[in-house]
């Protein structure tokens, strides 16, 4: 299992888990169960940690089984990697690995084949499986790679503004703790005694250090025993500040300042899951409510500590001093204070606290039904080397931009920290032999810079008064020209040169001059990239007459193009200046059937059917190639133009292929297109009607029919094969008007009437009538 697998696997059983647990909490809550406030904070606190501790579990199980469980060896391929001329691998295509994992000429086939090895390792393992435990079985989904890597990416992006937010929040709360505001509580103030007297009374073996601050709204409590008072404080009675004094002592009794920051935290992988937020506010409430309580029992009443929330309300209309979010004020919102304020006026009997034992014991009993919890196992089916590189795959790719000035290619690597950058400004001429500049003309500019392993090593190459000047520098700083230098550029041209396709027209022309085709395609058939594949290829049907190997070995590396756009545009190219030989058509159409794209395909061949008679031997890889196309538009598009050819082998294989299409309006499309070619000749009419009764609706094939009609004169064949096909209409609306414009046209034979009452009888009175009304014009004949 992958890191992404595991990923994805952890949070769809996170959340799946706080959807169970923090519902169960709501629920109770709702219900009344839980009656004691303390019942409610430990079961929304246990909800919301038990389902990270619970999911953490269920996915290291997983991890630990996949790594205990010996995969049995499988024979497999081995890929070589490709190298360039100077021997170093050549950087992995992105865009290929990702084509990988999508279905198309190639990912879908290897995505079968894995799913057909994986089931040959469930097998080989279903002994161990079936010793395992019942619950220790995780639900085991499978998701295409690029469905897995959109939802991480998209939590990831998501959850980035949650998390520098509460980043944010923790460095405004460290730099409050580590340098707070204000000045120390004086013992005129009579704040340290109240301190001092409420810890013996509460048990604590820590009293916080107390500093009184100007501006301040509320009392804060921050981590490291850090409790803020406002300055207005001292101007409070006794039992006013020993309530408030009791309130904020709780908090730190009760280890708040840490319970708060660690439930934002766990609130974080869950920023999604709007239940997780809600158990956030419902702690932070039960939290306070609990210091009230607490407070008011110490004190013996709550209205002092409702005082002082009054005042803090009444201080916070225009505070001084901004505050960290994290950090645990009395009264930081007014809404929950006004509250708070009503339940302290309020004589509502005090609760006594749930005993430690008690607590701790359904704590363990909680934590333990969660962990018992089932897991989700997430198997992405794509490529494993782009599934092992996803989140560095986020930071590598390779684009190339040309304009008539300015030539720029960049290539960057995140896994490899590799990056390699070439510019070309003006004319650049390079030597024969590729290892150096030749020439620039202009204003013109060479630059390149190439980091790899560690090292960057850039060239800037500019035209002077005396010739060419280089500056050459080394992870920045300027080295000389020397031959290791020169080494280090003739390496590299050649490949940069090629895979970047800049200059490809006169680098093509010079390889046909050199050594003809063959030499041109020796050097496409070092290229890794799709776009200088594609345009070196155009090089070569454009300059160059290709016999039949030569073709077959170009359509042979034309296959190696993973993009459809790119592949399409290089077969463009061949059909644009080649002479097509029927072979050379199969070739070409076998190739063509590697473009997953409808659109792209589609264009091709329409392009083929326009410029290239339909023969024998082309016929079969015309069918293959028009099955390969999903979409009904573009198929019913590609078969119109074959059904311009008039030519009756086009417009059968168009007729037949048309039984693919499921859309009733695009095969009715196709229908009306052949007309004219089902009337002149017999096997074309065979295939029109056999579509013709697989259109589902009954207006579509109404529609077909009655164009049928119109094209011409109608003899007793055509209108007998009208009315068998009336039999598959159930509309008798839809039918009567076929008949009522077939009876205009057809001629007056009594057979052929017959059949036509035979097909009226079947119809409602009113239609039939219609019907049979529309033979009046043979009687009225009769009677002249």
């Amino acid at each position: 299992m992958s890191a992404p697998d595991l990923l994805l696997s952890w949070l769809l059983t996170l959340a799946l888990h706080a959807t169970g647990l923090l519902a169960l909490a709501w629920l109770l809550e709702r219900l009344g169960a839980l009656r004691h406030p303390g019942w409610r904070e430990l079961a929304w606190r246990g909800a919301l940690f038990g389902a990270l501790l619970s999911s953490l579990g269920a996915t290291a199980n997983q991890r630990m089984a996949v790594t205990a469980t010996p995969e049995p060896s499988v024979p497999a391929a081995t890929e070589v990697a490709p190298r360039d001329e100077g021997g170093q691998p050549v950087p992995a295509n992105p865009a290929r690995a990702l084509r990988a994992t999508l279905p198309g000429e190639s990912g879908l086939p290897q995505a079968l084949a894995r799913r057909q090895s994986d089931t040959q390792r469930n097998l080989a393992s279903a002994g161990e499986r079936d010793a395992l435990p019942a619950d220790a079985a995780p639900v085991t989904l499978s998701l295409p790679l690029a469905l897995a890597s959109a939802l991480l990416l998209a939590w990831a992006l998501g959850g980035l503004p949650v998390a520098l937010r509460l980043a944010g929040q923790a460095r405004a709360l460290v730099r409050w703790t580590r340098s707070p505001p204000g000045r120390p509580a004086s013992a005129a103030t009579g704040l340290a005694q109240i301190v001092e007297g409420l810890g013996r009374a509460m048990g604590l073996d820590h009293l916080p250090g107390l500093r009184l601050v100007d501006g301040l709204s509320s009392p804060m409590l921050l981590p490291g025993r850090r409790l803020l008072l406002p300055s207005w404080v001292c101007d409070l009675d006794p039992v006013q500040q020993r309530a408030l004094l009791a309130h904020e002592l709780t908090h730190l009794q009760r280890h708040d300042p840490a319970w708060r920051l660690a439930q934002r935290l766990a609130v974080l992988p869950l920023y999604f899951h709007p239940l997780a937020w809600l158990a956030l506010r419902r702690l932070e409430a039960l939290s306070e409510d609990a210091c009230d309580e607490r407070a008011a029992t110490l004190c013996g009443s709550g209205r002092p500590l409702a005082e002082c929330l009054a005042a803090c309300l009444a201080h916070g209309t225009r505070p001084t001093t901004v505050t960290p979010t994290l950090a645990v004020a009395m009264a930081a919102e007014p809404g929950p204070v006004v509250r708070r304020v009503r339940n302290l006026l309020e004589p509502t009997p005090m609760n006594r606290p749930i005993p430690r034992t008690l607590r701790r014991t359904a704590l363990v009993v909680g934590l333990a039904a969660a962990l018992a919890l089932p897991g989700l196992a997430i198997t992405s089916v794509a490529n494993p080397a782009y599934a092992e590189g996803f989140l560095s795959g986020l930071f590598q790719g390779t684009s190339v931009t040309e304009t008539d000035t300015k030539s720029h290619y960049v290539h960057r690597n995140g896994r490899t920290g590799e990056r390699i950058e070439m510019t070309l400004r003006g004319d650049v001429v390079f030597t024969e032999a590729e290892d150096d500049i030749a020439a620039i003309s202009g204003p013109g500019e060479f630059e390149l810079s190439i980091k790899r392993g560690g090292v960057e090593r850039s060239l800037q190459v500019l035209p002077g008064k005396d010739g060419l000047e280089r500056e050459y520098r080394v992870d920045g700083k300027k080295q000389a020209f020397d031959a290791d230098a020169r080494a280090w550029l003739a390496k590299s041209l050649p490949h940069l040169l090629r895979e970047t396709a800049f200059q490809a027209e006169t680098r093509g022309k010079r390889f046909l001059a050199r050594g003809g085709a063959g030499a041109l395609m020796d050097e496409i058939d070092k290229i890794q990239g799709d776009h200088a594949r594609g345009k070196y290829l155009a090089v070569l049907f454009g300059n160059a007459r290709l016999d039949d190997s030569q073709l077959q070995r170009a359509m042979a590396l034309a296959a190696g193009i993973g993009s459809d756009y790119e592949l399409r545009q290089a077969l463009s190219a061949g059909l644009d200046n080649q002479a097509m030989t029927p072979s050379g058509q199969v070739r070409l159409l076998e190739t063509a059937t590697k473009i997953g794209s409808d659109y792209e395909l589609a264009q091709l061949l329409v392009q083929l059917a326009k410029a290239q008679p339909l023969q024998g031997p082309a016929l079969q890889a015309w069918r293959t190639a028009l099955a390969s196309i999903g979409s009904d538009y573009e198929q019913r598009r590609v078969l119109s133009v074959l059904l311009d050819k008039q030519d009756p082998a086009a417009a059968r294989l168009a007729l037949e292929s048309a039984a693919a299409i499921g859309s009733d309006y695009e095969a009715r499309q196709v229908l009306e297109k052949s007309v004219a070619m089902a009337r002149a000749d017999a096997d074309v009419r065979v295939a029109w009607f056999r579509i013709l009764d697989g259109i589902g609706s009954d207006y579509e094939q109404r529609q077909a029919l009655q164009a049928l009609i119109d094209a011409g004169p109608v003899d007793a064949g055509l209108a007998g094969d009208v009315l068998d096909a009336l039999a598959d209409i159930g509309s008798g609306y839809e039918v009567s008007q076929v008949l009522r414009e077939l009876a205009a046209v057809m001629p007056g034979d009594a057979a052929l009437i017959e059949r036509y009452r035979a097909v009226a009888r079947r119809l409602s009175d009113h239609e039939r009538g219609q019907a049979e009304r529309a033979l009046d014009r043979f009687s009225m004949a009769l009677v002249d």
